[in-house]
């Protein structure tokens, strides 16, 4: 527990540093986030033989950021058909080694699913009034990611998934929800009284409704994480930040948080 609060000290205004300053900072934050998580999804996956291709996973991630960062439209389209096609070619030449065409569409698959993550977290905050609504969702993922900690421990007795992730219960669960509800209506309230956001864009209400859409959806991206990791038999992703695991242990929930925010802002606003 001491070892993941310091952990959370220094990592915590480095985040919110690049947050409050967007653009170049954030960027350069959310691509080295998607990227460590990349390399730790091949290295996962690879324990069962898979022959993921790296530099394709990476490749992939890279075109959607930089079509969530310019809305390079045009040019994902190009390099997603490329990217495709190179990586097929390849598990042609490479017949040989375990589940070729299993390991061509995974190596796909977790380029799509880290970029649109990171994109869509890179368009919340590059949208209009995205320093107020990025700075609402982040944090109401994480607190309601501790209620969800805190409430579980204390009393959670019925597991949601215990399959897929024994420490998850429902009663933490509600944990989770009511902090998120709770929380995004104190940042709708809040980022508008120190004119981060104006009240007509983001409110107690709205966030309220985010905060609970946040708390009851993102768990989704914790379990797929888990999931991987079960099949893979490893407990962490990875070991990059002490007391947490891995980057895609990090970011697992926030991969979501950025896709349902963004569209909620659209429906929004």
């Amino acid at each position: 527990m001491k070892t993941r609060l310091i952990s959370a000290l220094i990592i915590l205004p480095v985040v919110l540093a690049a947050l409050i300053y967007g653009r170049w900072p954030f960027w350069i934050l959310v691509a080295v986030a998607v990227f460590i998580a990349g390399y730790e999804y091949a290295r996962m996956l690879r324990r069962c033989d898979y022959s993921i291709w790296l530099p394709g996973v990476w490749v992939m991630t890279a075109l959607w950021l930089v079509d969530g960062a310019w809305e390079a439209d045009a040019w994902l389209g190009l390099g997603v058909s490329l990217v495709t096609l190179v990586v097929a070619a390849r598990q042609v030449l490479r017949h040989t080694v375990h589940a070729p065409t299993a390991s061509w569409a995974l190596t796909l698959a977790g380029g799509l699913y880290l970029g649109i993550g990171g994109a869509y977290l890179l368009r919340l905050r590059g949208g209009v009034d995205g320093l107020g609504w990025t700075l609402t969702t982040l944090p109401v993922v994480w607190i309601a990611d501790s209620g969800a900690y805190f409430v579980g421990r204390r009393w959670g007795r019925h597991k949601m998934l215990p399959a897929v992730s024994p420490g998850k219960s429902w009663e933490g669960y509600a944990g989770q929800v009511a902090s998120g509800l709770l929380s995004g209506m104190f940042f709708g309230w809040l980022w508008p009284q120190l004119a981060l956001a104006p009240a007509s864009t983001l409110n107690p209400w709205r966030g309220l409704i985010l905060g609970g859409l946040l708390a009851a959806l993102t768990p989704w991206g914790d379990f797929f994480v888990s999931l991987i990791k079960r099949e893979t038999g490893l407990k962490d992703s990875g070991n990059l930040i002490p007391g947490h695991g891995g980057a895609f242990d990090r970011i697992d929930s926030l991969l979501w948080a950025g896709v349902l925010a963004w569209y909620f802002v659209m429906l929004a606003a």
